[in-house]
């Protein structure tokens, strides 16, 4: 895993990080609270920034972290990695650290590690998270959907491991999405260490393929009882609605990689066109092609998809619907007060007397008979 860095920034890019870590990609994390940070131990590189004390889910502490410490936060990631040729910034985007730096920290980085293409890893929230992180998570990605030269942005959607497993703790479904990523990617970097007769699918191509601008996703499909061609078209379409990732929505994939693993005569059910005839038939492919006796297994990456407007207009639906609601909240907060209907009861709370000056003679005059 030479090739990719994963860098964590925030809680939830670092326990992403962590998992990439066993994996044996090159990882660091940065974070504004080092008690969050300090549990990734696998992770040997961390960064934490000092005079922070965490960012309490407000996105603009994170982008004052950055703006404050951006020199040595750069050399720190620079310093970090090693020989790669592609940097994956993981990132919660409905948090406070991760999602108020990781877009103004891309933008950084791609001015100063030149030869390195840049990507992200941001995590969308499920749609049951609250206001504020709604809030933030569509303002982070609209950042980072404005950042020129950034490479492929790898959309980690939690809302489809809650529908698989609606019943799982949050805890248990960050976990779950994090290893499905971390497996996606290094599932395909492992392919490109493979050699075939029939066409071989090499760390060129990939990178070709990740450093397209837009999303990116990866997913397989076991076409093990597929009969005809249709079958496995059906199998690999399916496949992009139920990875981790947020599903594919509209057409116009720009590249796009098709590895197939598996026995040769199933090899002849899959047909290019096909399967690309739903979303647009990329500018270029790679294909990869791998006979074995293993299930048999086609791994599709498509790179450049435009931002799942619907997927992210789901976050926003409940902000407009309560509009009003909730602007009335915020001017409430600063206006309101209670008015006492009581107030002259106040005269009936006791008191100290109040002792009258007065000379001894007059003391001694009023008890005279």
């Amino acid at each position: 895993m030479e090739s990719v860095g994963i860098l964590g920034v925030g809680q939830a890019g670092g326990n992403l990080a962590e998992i990439a870590s066993s994996m044996g990609f090159q990882t660091a994390l940065i974070n504004t609270n080092k008690r969050d940070g300090i549990v990734n131990t696998k992770v040997e590189r961390k960064y934490f920034v000092p005079g922070y004390n965490g960012a309490g889910q407000d996105r603009s502490i994170g982008l004052k972290a950055v703006n404050d410490n951006y020199r040595e936060i750069v050399d720190f990631v620079k310093n970090s990695f090693k020989k790669i040729k592609l940097l994956l910034v993981a990132f919660s985007t409905d948090g406070g650290t991760g999602s108020g730096m990781s877009p103004l920290l891309i933008d950084l980085l791609l001015e100063h590690m030149s030869g390195v293409n840049i990507g992200a890893i941001p995590i969308v929230p499920d749609r049951n998270v609250l206001t504020g992180n709604r809030i933030n998570a569509t303002e982070c990605i609209e950042e980072l959907s404005k950042i020129n030269s950034l490479s492929s942005v790898f959309l980690v959607d939690n809302d489809q491991m809650r529908k698989l497993n609606p019943q799982s703790s949050k805890h248990q479904i960050y976990l779950s999405s994090n290893q499905q990523v971390m497996e996606a990617i290094k599932s395909v970097l492992q392919v490109t260490k493979k050699s075939s007769f029939y066409g071989n699918f090499d760390e060129t191509d990939l990178m070709n393929i990740l450093g397209t601008r837009g999303v990116t996703i990866i997913s397989s499909a076991a076409i093990t009882d597929a009969k005809t061609t249709s079958d496995v078209t059906s199998k690999i379409q399916q496949s992009w609605a139920t990875s981790v990732f947020c599903p594919v929505e509209s057409t116009g994939v720009i590249r796009a990689g098709l590895i197939y693993e598996g026995p040769e005569k199933m090899a002849k059910l899959i047909n290019v066109p096909s399967i690309f005839e739903r979303i647009g038939e990329p500018i270029e492919l790679f294909e990869g092609t791998y006979f074995s006796e293993s299930d048999p297994t086609v791994t599709t990456i498509l790179a450049g998809l435009a931002f799942p407007s619907r997927r992210l207009h789901a976050l926003e639906e409940s902000l407009e619907k309560n509009k009003d609601r909730l602007q009335n909240l915020v001017k409430k907060e600063h206006t309101q007060k209670y008015e006492s209907k009581i107030a002259w009861a106040s005269t009936l709370k006791a008191k100290p007397q109040e002792r009258k000056p007065s000379t001894v003679t007059s003391k001694l005059d009023k008890y005279q008979k």
